[in-house]
């Protein structure tokens, strides 16, 4: 695990726990997949880059094996 990556906080929760339903944002659904969009685009701005031209299914992937993954770190 990178080192920005271990001081991360995160929550799991089962989907069909109490706990799924807080959504921490407010709003219905649709509102909070459009922040997520809106922040993203700010983010993705930030970069300095252009947005990529792929589509989702050309997009460029590389797939690994489990065991490959700690090569990463």
């Amino acid at each position: 695990m990178t080192k920005k990556r271990a001081g991360m906080t995160v929550r799991i929760v089962s989907l069909h726990s109490r706990d799924a339903g807080d959504a921490r944002v407010g709003g219905t659904a649709s509102d909070r997949l459009a922040l997520v969009a809106k922040l993203s685009a700010r983010a993705w701005a930030l970069t300095g880059r252009e947005l990529p031209k792929y589509t989702r299914s050309t997009m460029p992937v590389r797939v690994r094996k489990l065991g490959e993954l700690a090569e990463l770190d």
